[in-house]
């Protein structure tokens, strides 16, 4: 069996190898080291230790801190990283991720090798992640292209794979493209990493959101969703998942706790910057999520995102002047986002601006996809035309609009509820 870690190659047969060459290892140490690599990054007990290593002979715990602080004199990881980590309490385990492979095939990377190759893919993942920052179609795309690149070049990693799954999740929640399509790739990508790494927190968090809110499988995306979560509760863009999947299931009260829970672990996410106000909104405090959503604006002032969340909070109490600043300003910062225009085209709509708010509906239906946005069924509404936002809704039904899902509950569409076209696009629970 070897394992590869962090530079690191561990063959059952032929011992321990970093990038120059060789490391040796005492009989003892290497049973504990394939041990804990065995074990995946699990924490392994010191009795599972003793059992394991000195087949259960009588030694002093002492004995195992001396292994281990020998193993992490012969591992020293990139950047300092701790590889053999001691959990106070509880146990020993591997800090970084391993992967396994069966024997040593002919053509096989020397270390060296595999150090060039990894460091290579980190370049792909580090410029994909700078183009993903910047927000636009085109950049999302560029960012998508590097992804793909990185596992061009290392098919098996892990971060790799979900990192192009998170791309195309983005993809799909601005519908950037047809989000069925995006979603089939997310997913696609997701399982490609869960094949690798099936307690892959990240991957099981973006098949779940898929499978909640745009193929509307609530229940199943709900169970890939807390799978994730038992795995790892302090991500926070998971915990944002979440909060969408349980609004899918129409229990927004929890949906607002997710989302305090995801702002509470990063304060500064862009794609959720002004979001815990709206989930407020919809849990029924509207003075909480005016606040919070003002209060978005002032910490995150380029972030169009929070902007939206201003003028559609603001809009639903009918502060009509400041939705409409407000969505003008989101549109000012991301012109070239059409789901943004939709929301700017509602706060006109109901602010009686009629004459803007047309154009505005006009510009965002030039494009078929476009025209699918949830958010322009509350601009339809507004100028009394019910026939029409029904018609948006169900558009955004067949193409999978993630959005979709706000609008049971969203009291800008109260208008709409006990309607038998629109109670028919409820999600399922299947």
């Amino acid at each position: 069996m070897l394992h590869r870690f962090a530079g690191f190659l561990f063959d059952d047969e032929r011992g321990l190898e970093g990038p120059s060459g060789p490391i040796p290892l005492r009989p003892l140490d290497s049973k504990f080291l394939r041990l804990l690599l065995g074990a995946e990054g699990r924490i392994v007990s010191r009795d599972a230790i003793h059992e394991a290593v000195w087949k259960g002979k009588i030694v002093s715990d002492d004995s195992i801190t001396q292994a281990v602080r020998r193993l992490r004199s012969a591992l020293t990881g990139p950047d300092g990283t701790e590889i053999i980590q001691t959990v106070y309490g509880t146990g020993v385990r591997i800090g970084v991720r391993v992967e396994r492979s069966f024997g040593r095939e002919a053509g096989t990377d020397s270390v060296a090798q595999s150090v060039a190759r990894n460091i290579q893919v980190a370049a792909y993942l580090t410029s994909a992640r700078e183009l993903a920052a910047r927000r636009s179609p085109g950049d999302i795309a560029a960012a998508i292209e590097a992804a793909q690149k990185a596992i061009d070049v290392l098919p098996t990693s892990v971060e790799a794979w979900t990192t192009l799954a998170d791309f195309r999740l983005f993809q799909a929640g601005r519908m950037l493209v047809v989000p069925r399509e995006a979603g089939a790739a997310a997913v696609n990508a997701a399982n490609r990493a869960l094949e690798l790494d099936p307690s892959c927190a990240s991957a099981l968090a973006i098949r779940g959101w898929v499978k909640a809110v745009i193929d509307r499988q609530v229940a199943s995306g709900l169970a890939d969703l807390e799978a994730s979560l038992r795995i790892s509760d302090q991500h926070w863009f998971t915990r944002g998942l979440h909060a969408w999947a349980l609004t899918a299931a129409g229990r927004v009260t929890d949906a607002a706790s997710e989302m305090q829970a995801c702002t509470d672990l990063n304060p500064w996410g862009a794609w959720s910057a002004g979001m815990l106000g709206w989930y407020r909104l919809l849990a029924g405090e509207p003075d909480v999520a005016l606040a919070e959503v003002r209060s978005a604006v002032i910490r995150h002032p380029g972030i169009e995102v929070a902007h939206q969340q201003r003028s559609m909070v603001a809009s639903a109490l009918e502060l009509h002047d400041e939705a409409i600043e407000s969505g003008r300003r989101a549109v000012e910062l991301s012109p070239g986002m059409p789901l943004i225009h939709a929301a700017y085209a509602s706060a006109l709509a109901r602010g009686a601006q009629r004459a803007e708010a047309q154009v505005a509906i006009r510009a965002v239906e030039s494009s078929e996809l476009s025209s699918a946005s949830a958010w322009l069924a509350s601009a339809h509404l507004a100028l009394g035309r019910k026939d029409l936002a029904i018609r948006v809704l169900e558009r955004a039904a067949a193409v999978g609009a993630p959005q979709l899902v706000f609008g049971f509950v969203d009291p800008r569409l109260a208008e709409l509820r006990g309607v038998p076209a629109f109670e028919r696009l409820r999600p399922g629970t299947g």
